[in-house]
């Protein structure tokens, strides 16, 4: 019998693992400092690692970031320096190279129009004061009414009155009418100075009280402060202190504009809304207070008797007319004949042209409308000698000749001549400053001039239309047309206009 190795059955049951198939994933390791071959920009790049890549990639980004913000905080502070620094310092005009600019002319132009709106509408300004007359017309004219009620009671009585009462109600009815006609001339005086106030003097200001004026008078007020510092520069320490402007003088004239601000404002409110600062305000009243103080002493110089010329002139039209009149004249022409002749000044030219005794700054005055100094300059140069004759000078666009007849060193001046000239004294010497060569008063420009950026919101850009003002108390007394006790009462004689 042989024997068999026992086997296990081939039908057995493999575990599910061992029947489970296989999968295999292909893995490929990422090694970061592998070269791809690819370009990272332009081409460029494709010697660089992956991890040298994003590096750059992460740098890149950040200082794009970087750059991006410094870009928008450049054109922001360039924008604030644009605006704040470089703008306000540019020039709006010039005095001999002496830049003016926008900033100091806004400043000026705020404070010019907060005095001006102070002298119209402050506690104590025009408007207040026509207020106060209206109040005190309307109290005139409830007087009146009440006296000439009193006058017709004491009349009825003093008829149906015996006899040893009539002196006494007379009496009493006497007095009245003189209250009466004392209540009447005041009511005329304050009713004619309310009328005066309201319908001349407020619409006057009101006039000045506008963009254009203020802005114009404040860039001329600038260019003449630079030659008034040019000149006191030159003067004696006594002369510039005289018109140099202490600091207490500048402290008490900022106090006072202070005080006089309208009752809806205030001095910080003023200063937010002219963008200046206390600082600025005393620059500005510096400038307007040399100014009152230059004023002030050149009237001091003027008094009789004084250096006086005699004078005769001529007037052409045009430069060829005035060159050939002046040949005339070198080759012995007569003066007076020609003047009556050719000069087309219709005031002179009948009488030779003569001017007649003139003190300095008169002809600037009366002769040149106030607007030049050339011939007056040319008159008055300690130079001149009797009988010299001037080249052509051509001043408010016309060519004169002038001629010195004589010279009186001290000669008297009468007192309307000399209070004309005091009252003219700055404006007649600005205008000699400016004719005198050298000086260059360069143009104010009219875009700044008029950018409404360099205007304070109080002050409007033109007056207000003009409206009729209704005059208190026309009309309400009786028989009176607005006077009170004027008329009316029974036996009131001797009251005006009965």
């Amino acid at each position: 019998m042989s024997s068999q190795t026992a086997r296990r059955p081939d039908n057995r049951q493999r575990s599910a693992r061992a029947t489970k198939a296989k999968k295999y994933t292909k893995q490929t390791a990422h090694v970061e400092a592998r070269r791809d071959g690819k370009p990272l920009i332009f081409g460029w790049g494709g010697h660089l690692s992956h991890n040298e890549k994003n590096k750059i990639k992460r740098r890149a980004v950040w200082t794009s970031g970087v750059i991006f913000f410094l870009i928008i905080v450049l054109v922001l502070v360039g924008f604030w320096v644009n605006l704040n620094i470089v703008i306000p310092n540019l020039p709006i005009t010039a005095v001999n190279g002496q830049n003016i600019s926008q900033n100091e002319f806004r400043q000026l132009v705020a404070v010019k129009a907060q005095l001006e709106e102070n002298k119209i509408k402050g506690p104590k300004g025009l408007t207040a004061q026509s207020d106060n007359l209206r109040n005190q017309v309307t109290a005139v004219q409830t007087t009146g009414n009440s006296l000439t009620t009193k006058a017709n009671t004491l009349t009825k009585q003093l008829k149906s009155a015996p006899a040893n009462q009539k002196a006494g109600l007379q009496s009493q009815l006497n007095s009245i009418k003189t209250q009466l006609s004392q209540a009447q001339s005041n009511f005329v005086t304050l009713q004619t100075q309310y009328q005066t106030l309201t319908q001349t003097t407020i619409p006057n200001e009101q006039q000045l009280f506008t963009q254009s004026q203020v802005g114009s008078e404040s860039a001329t007020w600038l260019q003449d402060n630079l030659l008034i510092q040019d000149w006191l520069a030159k003067q004696s320490s006594a002369v510039q202190a005289k018109v140099q402007p202490s600091a207490g003088s500048v402290n008490a004239a900022v106090r006072d504009m202070i005080n006089s601000l309208p009752t809806s404002k205030n001095y910080n409110a003023f200063l937010s809304a002219a963008r200046m600062n206390d600082a600025d305000v005393h620059a500005m009243m510096t400038i307007i207070q040399r100014r009152t103080n230059m004023q002030n002493y050149l009237a001091s110089q003027i008094n009789s008797p004084t250096y006086q010329v005699e004078a005769r002139a001529m007037t052409l039209a045009t430069q060829p007319d005035a060159n050939a009149i002046l040949t005339q004249l070198r080759h012995g022409a007569d003066f007076s004949a020609l003047a009556k002749k050719k000069s087309v000044d219709t005031h002179t030219n009948s009488k030779g042209g003569d001017l007649g005794w003139l003190a300095r700054g008169e002809y600037t005055l009366n002769d040149a409308q106030n607007v030049s100094g050339i011939v007056d300059n040319w008159l008055f140069d300690p130079a001149r000698k009797a009988n010299e004759i001037s080249p052509v000078l051509k001043e408010n666009g016309t060519y004169h000749v002038v001629q010195i007849t004589a010279i009186d060193p001290s000669r008297p001046l009468d007192q309307g001549t000399m209070t004309a000239l005091r009252n003219n004294a700055l404006q007649g010497w600005l205008f000699s400053q400016r004719a005198l060569p050298g000086t260059n008063v360069a143009s104010v420009d009219q875009n700044k001039l008029n950018d409404s950026n360099n205007m304070p919101p109080n002050l409007p850009a033109a007056a207000p239309a003009a409206s009729p003002t209704s005059v208190p108390g026309a009309g309400g007394v009786p028989g009176a047309s607005g006077v009170p006790g004027a008329s009316g009462i029974p036996g009131a004689s001797g009251i005006p206009g009965q």
